[in-house]
């Protein structure tokens, strides 16, 4: 998570959900009501109540940086499909994926907001692979969160909120479901080695889970047992009892386990606190959406007599520095100078001392340069018997080396090196045991003035 401090503010958290909008910042939190149109998106009247609303919660200061709006969004609407991407230079990565993307969704990627998660690392080869989890939602749904979120004075990013979800889970197996209960709908999404492969909304909400009948339960079960491979359901919501886990256990069947997400005291949203997990670390989502930001998206036009004002602040604030600096460190600087006349005595000492290190310097043969070299040049496996070295700078070795092209590149780098006139290999034979190579070889250093 990045570091909050006086001019950066802190990260801000949004669940976005069919029917309601949860904030939080911090220690304080905010729910809003949505009000949608019969195609899902957000009437006018919703937006400005949110602009206006989100305004006065976060209440965002004029000399501050947007902050950053980490959003998870629900799975209506959003398809997964995982891609292999066939590998190639780096720079065309963005175009290669734009075809395939192309030629997996029904939409081009202009009318998408999209994302991508890589799964493991790119394959070698020949017809080599990198496999991808792309999520995409039509762009005018995230399109309305984004443009009441920049008019509020943030800068959003989403991503799935069933990603979030995932991250509070204890132990995942490697197939399990997890099922976000609502108030009058729910969120299944099934995981194979932590990367979703289904995500859906059931028409199955909170007002079912309270005084739960079997047929009702059953019919939750028989949607989990047909989407989910795996046997275990990690269940989230406000509007679940405590024994909701074990009777969905019962009704699931036997080898099946249900538990109940658990979120730190004080959160009320399983979403917010995954988000808050996966933006601890490095302040990066796994699996960002994105929306190219339209013309349009900014309700809030920019107040130029404030800028003309902050300007004009600033360059008053420059010019004026010098003399209030000179007039707070004065007393300072004279203490400075008053210290440095009172060390005086001591500066032809200390110039003596410093003539005398800098002759030995100069004069002592450069046995740690030497070392050094030899250092950055030995091979891997090698083994030193002995090494000698004298004040002429004559330096004679015996050594181990794997094979002969070790002693050959041994001997280039030293001579690459530009601190010996000359490298020799003087004897060269081969281990009674095994494979490798002993040596003896002689070198003779240059005056230390000469090394590179």
């Amino acid at each position: 998570m990045k570091k909050n401090n006086f001019l950066n503010p802190p990260d801000i958290f949004i669940e976005i959900g069919q029917s309601s909008l949860r904030v939080a910042r911090e220690n304080d939190g905010l729910e809003l009501p949505l009000e949608r149109l019969t195609d899902g998106r957000l009437t006018p009247v919703s937006k400005e109540k949110l602009i206006v609303a989100l305004k006065n919660f976060l209440q965002p200061k004029s000399w501050q940086p947007r902050p950053r709006a980490v959003c998870a969004i629900n799975a209506r609407g959003v398809s997964l499909r995982k891609l292999s991407l066939p590998n190639g230079a780096q720079e065309q990565f963005h175009q290669r994926l734009l075809l395939q993307i192309e030629n997996e969704f029904p939409l081009s990627p202009d009318e998408l907001a999209w994302g991508y998660l890589q799964l493991g690392s790119a394959t070698n080869g020949i017809g080599a692979k990198q496999d991808l989890l792309v999520a995409a939602v039509k762009k005018e749904v995230v399109a309305d969160y984004q443009e009441v979120l920049l008019a509020s004075g943030t800068n959003p990013i989403f991503t799935l909120a069933a990603l979030a979800r995932n991250s509070l889970c204890t132990q995942p197996a490697e197939s399990h479901a997890l099922l976000d209960i609502g108030d009058q709908q729910s969120e299944l999404t099934v995981f194979e080695k932590d990367v979703p492969t289904i995500s859906r909304i059931i028409f199955w909400g909170g007002a079912n889970a309270t005084g739960t009948s079997d047929a009702k339960l059953d019919a939750l079960a028989q949607t989990i047992k047909s989407s989910s491979s795996g046997t275990k359901v990690f269940i989230s919501g406000n509007k679940i009892t405590e024994n909701f886990p074990a009777q969905l256990a019962k009704n699931l069947g036997d080898g099946w386990k249900c538990e109940r997400l658990e979120i730190a005291e004080g959160e009320n949203s399983a979403a917010i606190a995954g988000l808050k997990k996966l933006t601890e670390l490095n302040g990066e989502l796994p699996l960002a959406i994105r929306v190219k930001q339209s013309s349009t998206a900014n309700l809030s036009t920019p107040d130029v007599k404030k800028w003309l004002v902050r300007a004009a602040m600033l360059i008053a604030a420059l010019l004026l520095l010098p003399y209030f600096e000179a007039l707070l460190f004065k007393s300072h600087l004279a203490k400075k100078v008053s210290a440095y006349h009172a060390e005086a005595v001591r500066l032809t000492t200390i110039d003596r001392e410093q003539d005398f290190l800098r002759y030995l310097k100069q004069n002592q043969p450069p046995y740690l340069n030497a070392l050094f070299v030899f250092s950055k040049s030995t091979p891997p496996g090698t083994h030193f018997d002995a090494l000698t070295m004298n004040s002429h700078g004559e330096v004679s070795m015996r050594a181990s080396f794997r094979d002969g092209s070790q002693v050959s590149d041994f001997r280039s780098k030293l001579i690459a090196s530009g601190a010996f006139a000359n490298v020799t290999v003087e004897e060269q034979t081969p281990a009674p045991f095994g494979q490798q190579v002993n040596v003896r070889m002689t070198a003779q250093w240059k005056p230390g003035a000469q090394w590179p």
